[in-house]
């Protein structure tokens, strides 16, 4: 047998222990201290309480290590415990759970322990009972559950005094626990055993991969209190999914008058229960972003106690497709430590579901799949970066809400690209954005650390008219955030307008630089604008033969034709268009340089 193996010194140590024994065992090891409060005793050296509060092995080489407490168990008994080994369980490395002992000597006591783990690839933990040291096996759980790494589980044990053991499991750590088996046996009162223990055996690249927390052992309580709605999840458009604290009663959850929802919609045409899950079905299909509520009432647990009547509010979330996203900003050349980030925005009104958006850089070939459910609300901004630690410490304007960790292509640092699409029409791009450092302000010495910002989400995103550096006083960056040069409104009722007359170029984030609108009555005038003094000499010519969409945006970032900044004062913009068939438009506006960069 397992236990056989256990070295004798340690038997002779606990047996003359006079210890005070307690009422009941309760030990989640947050005080950092296994030896006290309980006391346990055996093979203490070998274990420790680790940073996230867990009692671990820690054995300084390969063999069997023990843990024993002493008890006085109550007439009704209700035992709950944590364990993981991270490692495939073999009869090399397995470990049992003493339940209750009469004799301190596992060879010779009589009382019930459990086994977690053997050899091969059908584990299950098994329930025996020791007859003087003769082992019996009471009752195997489900095969296979514990064969993998990590084996682990929360399991819950009642025992009643007429022999009644309920066995339940919870092997996903979720919270939410399984009946595994019921078996009777009242071969040894409770009353006579006395004795609580842990027993590790294990090799040498084992000898600190077995885990323990929440030990309790306390007097079982009769369930007086009904199911507890613990999460609402939408799953489709006409479907939710219930999750409850407790298993329910099936006839009272499947009854569909016991589910309403709001705004006349009325009741689901099928429930079904399943454990503590309830899976709704709905005629019609309910509008994205919407709120509803869904009222539950008279759903009862397994003993026949009712819910209490709550009202659970829910919003139903889509896929995004094209035109409902807009890529906000982009960082391809971070500080040195950090990483890229791509930042994005819902242009829509829908309430949207990330998952399975698709971002790429086509250029490289590669991409990355969203693959968890992130809700993006209406006029909300999204920061992806793999370092979301950096960006908070760099960078000052950011919402650490709003910057999560995932997986992203690769960005060369002076030119790539960034391309969303969805995994339910992958070849579909819903945006895409070509960016090259010469996108960046002109004066700036160093661009690294420095994000694009777009401008205009109503402009074109390959326009490089619509894209500028982060300004300096928002730290060259704004993960998460609007954009320090974000445009509120691009286009007027005028056919070519400036936004602002007066910009200063001092990359303080308030009109930095000069925006020309445009909305012409149609597409494909070829475009020369210039720049002129107040004197009449051409400074600049920001545009030359350029192709126009029907509308759109054109800056001008105060610099000469020699790059260097411009002198304060007046300037006026002359703006000539030939279209095709003839058309021709001539437009000329006056602004004000009102700054120099330091």
């Amino acid at each position: 047998m397992p236990y056989s193996i256990i070295r004798l010194f340690l038997f002779l140590s606990l047996i003359i222990c006079t210890e005070r024994t307690s009422a009941q065992l309760v030990d989640d090891f947050s005080d950092g201290d296994f030896t006290n409060g309980p006391t346990w005793t055996g093979d203490v050296g070998d274990f420790v309480v680790n940073a996230e509060g867990e009692l671990q092995l820690m054995s300084p080489a390969a063999g069997v290590s023990s843990l024993y407490t002493s008890l006085t168990f109550p007439d009704t008994i209700q035992l709950d415990m944590t364990f993981r080994f991270e490692m495939s369980p073999s009869s090399s490395n397995f470990g049992l759970i003493y339940l209750g002992l009469d004799n301190i000597d596992p060879s010779v006591a009589n009382g019930y322990y459990l086994q977690i783990g053997e050899s091969g690839s059908n584990d299950a933990i098994k329930l025996y009972r020791l007859d003087s040291g003769e082992e019996t096996l009471l009752a195997t759980a489900s095969d296979g559950a514990i064969a993998s790494d990590p084996a682990q589980a929360r399991i819950s044990i009642t025992i009643y005094p007429d022999g009644l053991w309920s066995f339940n499991t919870d092997y996903d750590l979720t919270g939410f626990s399984e009946l595994e088996f019921e078996v009777m046996d009242d071969t040894y009162s409770f009353s006579t055993l006395n004795t609580f223990g842990l027993y590790c055996k294990y090799t040498e690249t084992r000898k600190e991969n077995f885990f323990y927390d929440d030990i309790s052992i306390t007097k079982f309580e009769k369930d007086e209190e009904g199911p507890v709605l613990s999460n609402l999840s939408v799953t489709g458009e006409k479907s939710l999914l219930l999750t409850f604290n407790e298993k329910v009663d099936a006839s009272s959850a499947e009854n569909i008058a016991n589910y309403v929802v709001d705004q006349a919609f009325g009741s689901p045409s099928m429930a079904t229960a399943d454990g503590v899950k309830v899976f709704l079905v709905f005629e019609n299909a309910f509008a994205s972003g919407v709120p509803y509520q869904l009222a539950i009432m008279n759903v009862e647990d397994e003993n026949g106690n009712p819910i209490t009547a709550i009202a659970e509010a829910f919003v139903v979330t889509v896929s995004p497709s094209v035109g409902d996203l807009a890529i906000s900003e982009i960082l391809s050349d971070p500080y040195s430590g950090g990483t890229d980030f791509v930042e994005i925005y819902n242009t829509s009104d829908k309430f949207l579901n990330l998952n399975g958006l698709i971002l790429s850089n086509i250029d490289k070939e590669e991409q990355k799949t969203i693959t968890e459910d992130i809700e993006l609300l209406p006029g909300e901004y999204l920061c992806f970066t793999e370092d979301k630690a950096f960006l908070i410490a760099i960078y000052p304007t950011h919402d650490e809400d709003q910057i999560i960790e995932v997986d992203l292509p690769s960005f060369n640092n002076d030119s790539g690209n960034i391309s969303l699409s969805h995994s339910s029409a992958s070849d579909v791009y819903i945006d895409q954005f070509d960016y090259t450092e010469d996108l960046h302000f002109e004066l700036l010495d160093d661009t690294e650390g420095v994000s694009l910002e777009r401008i205009s989400f109503t402009a074109d995103s390959q326009s490089g008219e619509n894209w500028h550096s982060a300004s300096s006083t928002a730290g060259f960056a704004t993960p998460g955030m609007p954009n320090s040069n974000l445009l509120p409104e691009v286009l007027s009722d005028g056919e070519f307008e400036l936004v602002e007359k007066v910009f200063s170029p001092n990359s303080d984030g308030n009109n930095d630089f000069l925006i020309i609108n445009y909305k012409l009555d149609k597409p494909g005038y070829v475009a020369n604008i210039k720049v002129f003094d107040d004197e009449g000499f051409e400074i600049n010519q920001i545009v030359s033969n350029g192709l126009l969409a029907s509308e759109g945006l054109i800056t001008w970032n105060g610099t000469s034709m020699e790059g260097s900044l411009s002198q304060i004062g007046l300037y006026i913009i002359v703006a000539e268009l030939f279209h095709p068939d003839g058309d021709v438009k001539n437009f000329k506006k006056v602004c004000v340089l009102a700054d120099f960069i330091e």
